[in-house]
């Protein structure tokens, strides 16, 4: 009799773990199960290119927009085009994948993404008009790219971009001279950005043929978090106990914050590297972007 009931138990155990796991597998499978995309998908990184987009977030964009339909551009003078296969999917990329990218102004960059979307599309199939997914600096380069073309955006999500500089810039911008970045460093100051933001506002969501920018912010308490060389070890508590300001170990929070875009997305506990690595931020991203 008891080993009749130990047996009913544990079979009532499988069985409310196997229906448990399935309605869990089904609202994962649900979760991306969204309208399909209409315009293609560029990615934008950051400072130097030292903080690369995951193959889980790369994958996640593939899955979403779909093989052959996503296209990550490197911020340097080559607009050599290559593709890259991740679990049977083709991601396409232009420029050169190293630390040479992303180390010039803002301007310089922006010229380079023109020069790539063009390049994209004349003979590799990206979509006149496109949505852009952006971290860190390179929400800035997007942001002065759509100002000059403003007819080629139609939705900008910016992951961490310091919209309004971070101090560490000021504090530490004799580091860029050390990266070869001091150039983009130097527009990184709250007091540059104050004047960028100026020149280039948000557009007008009120009109429909307008790009609609959106932004996600990351908060991490930086003890389990370091970066490419330390610099989120360092940035987190620099950032909290001399400019007493929540952050991601890079930007301030407040710093991603945009007059005119629309905020979608506190990712607690996710530092500035973490949102360019986990599939959830590109679900996010992805209910907003047509």
């Amino acid at each position: 009799m008891i080993v009749r009931k130990i047996a009913s138990t544990a079979f009532l155990c499988v069985f409310l773990l196997m229906m448990f796991g399935c309605a869990s597998g089904v609202k994962g499978k649900h979760a991306l199960q969204m309208p399909e995309k209409k315009y293609d998908l560029v990615l934008v990184h950051g400072l130097s290119n030292m903080h690369c987009w995951s193959e889980a977030f790369l994958l996640q964009c593939l899955n979403i927009w779909g093989s052959g339909n996503v296209y990550a551009v490197y911020m340097n003078d080559s607009t050599r085009v290559w593709e890259r296969e991740i679990e049977g999917k083709k991601l396409i990329c232009c420029g050169e994948d190293n630390y040479s990218a992303g180390d010039d102004d803002i301007k310089t960059q922006s010229g380079y993404l023109h020069d790539a979307v063009v390049k994209l599309q004349e003979s590799h199939g990206l979509s006149r008009k496109f949505s852009i997914i952006a971290h860190s600096m390179g929400g800035l380069v997007s942001r002065h790219y759509i100002a000059q073309y403003p007819d080629n955006v139609v939705g900008l999500v910016t992951l961490a971009t310091p919209h309004h500089g971070s101090p560490l810039a000021d504090s530490f911008g004799w580091i860029g001279f050390f990266i070869g970045a001091g150039d983009a460093v130097d527009n990184l100051t709250p007091e540059y950005l104050d004047g960028f933001n100026r020149r280039f506002p948000v557009p007008d969501a009120a009109n429909p043929l307008n790009c609609k920018i959106y932004t996600i912010s990351g908060d991490s308490d930086g003890y389990d978090s370091f970066g490419w060389g330390g610099e989120l070890f360092f940035g987190c508590p620099v950032l909290r106990l001399f400019y007493w300001t929540e952050n991601d170990g890079i930007v301030p929070v407040q710093s991603t914050l945009l007059d005119g875009a629309v905020h979608i997305g506190d990712f607690s506990g996710y530092d500035h590297y973490d949102l360019v690595r986990e599939p959830d931020v590109v679900v996010k991203a992805a209910e907003y972007l047509p």
